[in-house]
């Protein structure tokens, strides 16, 4: 059996969301900036299906349920009909098997006959359980307060306001049918069990102080659980150990503790009762309390030493690294949600849905890439199936790993988040006829530049030299009052002959982007040539997206709007005045620019200072597009020397991305 499909409505950021999870692979990836909405399907998830109405607070509810509220309120003041309360809906739906262990839970949820298709809905509410009770409450709460809202009481109150309700639901939707609250909780301990891994785990150094650490807890649960039933024997053989060392210490003690009772009658105390002080252990207790783990590091001998062989060292816990701590840990505690997984009455839940959050802490990107391949091998232990794995991550090495068929993006738009499916995106394009181009871009991301998902904002870039020098442009214009700073910027290096290719993937995405690419001017049969010599241009993004125009004249013409689509603009090269002369690319635009800066610092240029030995700016300018410029030393050139202008057309393109709101 599998969770397939989880919607959402008014919890937190998310307003109205569905997500497919990934049931092929098992591991289903959420991406996205900070504060996205990941973390709110995450926590409705282990909210909803914990089968606990406590953890619910008022601030739960996304913000645009207040009017609803608020309309609520002013019904009940004025004496009028009382409109619906706000609530909180979590839709999932299962598909299941023909084997007996699903059908016997499926058949639960069952609303029609229809055998084509095998999936089952489960609908719970967080909802009003009176509104007539809860209007009686805000009268009697406005005489002890007159002035607080309505929005006052249910922080104070929700919990005996509002409750759980649980529906199967019919899989069109039409149909369903509310099930008992003891009925409905049996359901869900049967159907599906949700163990959470918070981003907050505590690995700090500061827990070396407690008597036992998080890691030789675990370790003590799994000896319980493992040990103690799987191997009888054995666990036996260690009790009758400890229990053989605890009469021997009891004795022991006597002798230890006789001084202090023979001085404890000097002072009146009774002979009876006598005090016995005696030892009582059990294997169990002394893991739990009394273990620490030790880490075996190994001593290379000095160098001037001949024959000395290396040695190992045992340190304590806190003194390995926090990415293998953490590491450790969240191995540890995967055991142990798989190894709790069934329960006292031998029954499994047909779905086991472990959410990870940013399991990428403190680990190097290696590591992380490896944590998420071996994770989900890990969990599916001894052919047991059932076992998916929600990450929530801000990783682009997780990211690539993943894959983009596991990978659904969050964002935020306005007041509320929403979340994309690529693999929803993959069919449109594919039956758009561009199934290929889909394929390119996935590839593309997943071998250089995930980090998109995770950007406020993307500059899609023609190659290294813009790559090295962006960062001085954007301080530059930061300097003039146009800061994007303040953003997560992503910089995609894709050349001008494939960045139309993503088209349809940023305006999926909805990431305001500027294109920063060249007008590349040609003349008849591709021979490239001056812009002002030029007929058209083999740049594929300006014929084929922004602005979308053959001929050159009519690309240079272009207007604002003609060259923005949405929250999408292209900057290519213009003249940097009225009269003056239109790069072809970012070299000779740079020239144009800046040809007084380059003839004066031409000596502090040590790649290139060469480069422009002319008889003076003038020169420069007329000889700027004949110049054969090796453009990472250009690059470091002026990376290494300030004083230079940004083009006139990536400085404008920075101030629109600067304005614009995705």
């Amino acid at each position: 059996m599998k969770l397939n499909v989880v919607s959402l409505k008014n919890y937190r950021l998310i307003r109205e969301a569905r997500v497919n999870l990934h049931t092929e692979g098992g591991t289903t990836v959420f991406v996205g900036p900070n504060n996205s909405g990941k973390t709110s399907v995450a926590e409705a998830l282990r909210m909803f299906l914990n089968a606990t109405q406590k953890g619910f607070g008022f601030d739960d509810f996304w913000g645009g349920t207040h009017p609803t509220f608020a309309a609520f309120e002013m019904a009940v003041l004025a004496g009028g009909n009382l409109p619906p309360l706000p609530l909180i809906r979590m839709e999932l739906t299962f598909s299941y098997s023909d084997i007996a262990e699903d059908l016997s839970v499926a058949e639960e949820l069952l609303m029609d006959l229809d055998d084509t298709k095998a999936e089952v809905v489960l609908r719970i509410d967080y909802c009003s359980r009176s509104p007539e009770q809860t209007a009686q409450d805000f009268k009697a709460f406005r005489i002890m307060r007159p002035e607080q809202p309505l929005t006052a009481m249910l922080k104070e109150t929700l919990e005996r306001q509002y409750e759980l309700r649980h529906y199967k639901v019919s899989t069109d939707g039409n149909d369903s049918e509310m099930l008992a609250p003891s009925a409905a909780n049996a359901l869900l301990k049967r159907l599906v069990k949700v163990d959470f891994l918070p981003a907050q785990r505590h690995m700090e150094d500061q827990e070396a102080s407690s008597q036992a650490t998080k890691l030789s807890r675990l370790l003590h649960v799994h000896y319980e659980r493992r040990f103690k039933t799987s191997d009888p024997e054995n666990y036996a053989a260690v009790e009758a150990v400890v229990s053989a060392q605890a009469v021997e210490l009891t004795a022991k003690y006597g002798e230890a503790f006789k001084e202090v009772t023979e001085a404890l009658k000097l002072f009146g105390y009774p002979e009876t009762p006598e005090i016995l002080v005696q030892a009582e252990l059990s294997a169990g207790g002394i893991f739990k309390d009394s273990t620490k783990i030790y880490y075996v590091a190994s001593i290379d001998p000095a160098g001037d030493i001949e024959g000395e062989e290396a040695k190992t060292h045992q340190l304590p816990e806190r003194f390995n690294g926090l990415g293998f701590k953490n590491l450790i840990y969240m191995v540890l505690q995967l055991k142990a949600f798989r190894d709790a997984l069934i329960g006292e009455d031998g029954f499994r839940p047909r779905v086991h849905l472990i959410v990870v959050e940013e399991p990428e802490a403190h680990l190097h990107p290696q590591m992380q890439t490896v944590f998420l391949r071996k994770a989900q091998s890990f969990l599916s232990h001894a052919g047991e199936e059932g076992t998916q794995l929600v990450i929530t991550t801000h990783s682009s090495h997780i990211t690539a790993a993943a894959g983009l068929s596991a990978v659904r993006y969050f964002r935020k738009k306005g007041g509320s988040a929403g979340v994309k499916d690529l693999m929803a995106f993959k069919g449109e394009e594919t039956a758009k006829g561009q199934g290929e181009a889909f394929e390119f871009v996935a590839k593309y991301l997943t071998l250089t530049r995930c980090d998109l998902f995770y950007a406020d904002k993307a500059i899609l870039i023609e190659g290294s030299v813009e790559r090295l020098l962006l960062p001085r442009m954007i301080e530059a214009a930061s300097a003039e009052g146009v800061d994007l700073t303040p953003s997560y910027l992503s910089i995609v290096e894709v050349g001008g002959a494939y960045a139309h290719i993503f088209k349809d993937f940023l305006e999926f995405l909805g990431i305001p982007t500027l294109i920063i690419t060249d007008l590349d001017s040609i003349k008849v049969k591709r021979v490239k040539c001056r812009v002002d010599e030029g007929i058209t241009t083999s740049n594929a993004t300006l014929t084929k997206w922004l602005p979308g125009k053959v001929p050159l004249a009519d690309i240079r013409a272009a207007t604002p709007e003609q060259l923005t689509d949405g929250v999408i603009r292209v900057a290519f090269q213009v003249s940097e005045t009225n009269a003056g002369l239109c790069g072809r690319s970012f070299e000779e635009a740079f020239c144009y620019a800046n040809a007084e800066w380059l003839y004066a610092n031409k000596g502090k240029l040590l790649g290139t200072g060469d480069l422009f030995q002319h008889a003076d700016a003038a020169a420069l300018i007329a000889d700027a597009y004949n110049i054969e410029f090796p453009k990472a030393d250009f690059a470091v050139d002026l990376m290494l020397v300030a004083g230079w202008k940004t083009p006139k057309y990536i400085k404008d393109g920075l101030a629109w991305l600067a304005g614009v709101q995705g």
